[in-house]
């Protein structure tokens, strides 16, 4: 039987990751830190692995982060959740967008798996707006990322980074039964 090797650089990120996202559903402060950490270090990994979008993705997750801990305030406080139409209009948006991106990705680089790629990416982009904007439902939109994110990461040869995202999807649960008070 062969011996799993990690990858350093992916045990970083996939440990800093997690406690940015559990300290983010429990509401501390401090989660924007790991966020910076996981967004350096999966930056470098999706470089090296030819996950482009997702590469782009963490710049976005690097200014984010700076902005959730600046929006942050002295008190923790989720917001109502969005209208029905407002999340039909996000998902038109991400959709349209999806479509672009995939087709510049499978057209214009060597993206092993352009739509998928650019699916994870621009509705992470979508729940992450909601996210550092404290709206509960951001998590639903993590829930169904993280779940293809699975198949994504797996199917580059990350399977770390896939298990991440089976953690991710159960933290996710977890997050929105905290954040819509069915755990209160």
């Amino acid at each position: 039987m062969r011996a799993l090797r990690w990858n350093s650089l992916e045990v970083l990120a996939v440990i800093s990751s997690l406690l940015y996202t559990i300290l983010l559903s429990y509401e501390s402060i401090w989660s924007w830190l790991f966020a910076i950490l996981a967004s350096i270090f999966f930056s470098v990994l999706c470089f090296r692995r030819k996950i482009y979008a997702e590469l782009a993705l963490q710049g976005f997750y690097l200014a984010t982060a700076v902005y959730g801990y600046l929006n942050w305030g002295a008190e923790f406080k989720t917001l109502p959740p969005l209208d029905l139409n407002i999340h039909l209009y996000i998902i038109a948006a991400c959709i349209f967008l999806i479509g672009i991106s995939g087709y510049a990705l499978s057209h214009f680089t060597d993206s092993k798996l352009p739509y998928l790629d650019s699916f994870t990416t621009i509705s992470s982009i979508a729940a992450t707006i909601l996210m550092v904007n404290f709206y509960p439902e951001n998590w639903i939109y993590w829930i169904v990322i993280d779940t293809v994110s699975i198949w994504l990461y797996f199917q580059r040869g990350l399977k770390l980074s896939a298990l991440l995202f089976l953690i991710y999807t159960l933290l996710s649960i977890n997050g929105y039964l905290l954040w819509s008070g069915a755990l209160s």
